[in-house]
């Protein structure tokens, strides 16, 4: 099934545009992320809808998608791997949005720790996608700020408990991913930029 959506889709592009073998393999990259990505969010709805918790994993994408495509980070080092992370991140966390309040003032500071959290360390790479460009990294840290800043303004005026348990959830989970002491548990390489200049 992946392959032959692949090749079609490879196929497809090639009759509109002229491809070298560079521009096929980054063709073939992206279709396999697009494969991967509707793959495993069809998975996470259905779970979600069956367990009854699809308000609470949408909630939990929305805030959470903004914030790891500008500050990035940890990444799964397996396909295992990412199955499982996806399925934690994505069905059970919501459970836990579903069934514990948290308090407001909890959530204020939840919000103050990941503002400092993201200044000092978003966006935080990976050895196979390094942010070699500069104003690159300033303008994600910038986007990552700005989304805190309107979380927090969501948080302050929202009356829904499920929204405010939503983006204090998905700033959490955030913050463990881009921080150096996740990088430094699971053997990975901080700040990779650094060494791709030296190589």
């Amino acid at each position: 099934m992946k392959e032959k959506f692949i090749n079609n889709g490879i196929n497809f592009i090639s009759k509109y545009q002229d491809c070298n073998d560079l521009k096929i393999k980054k063709i073939k990259y992206g279709l396999e992320g697009i494969y991967s990505l509707v793959l495993k969010l069809s998975t996470v709805i259905i779970i979600a809808f069956l367990i009854g918790i699809i308000k609470e994993t949408l909630l939990f994408i929305l805030f959470f998608a903004g914030l790891r495509s500008f500050g990035f980070g940890l990444h799964a080092k397996s396909n295992l791997a990412c199955w499982l992370t996806t399925i934690l991140f994505y069905n059970i966390i919501p459970l836990l949005i579903a069934h514990i309040a948290i308090p407001k003032y909890i959530s204020y500071i939840v919000i103050a720790i990941s503002f400092i959290i993201f200044s000092l360390y978003a966006p935080a790479d990976t050895e196979k996608r390094p942010l070699i460009r500069k104003n690159v990294r300033i303008k994600c840290k910038i986007t990552t700020l700005i989304l805190i800043s309107i979380y927090f303004l969501i948080a302050l005026f929202a009356s829904n408990s499920l929204i405010i348990n939503a983006i204090v959830h998905a700033l959490i989970v955030e913050d463990i991913l881009i921080n150096p002491l996740s990088y430094k548990l699971t053997h990975t390489q901080f700040n990779n930029y650094k060494y791709y200049h030296k190589s």
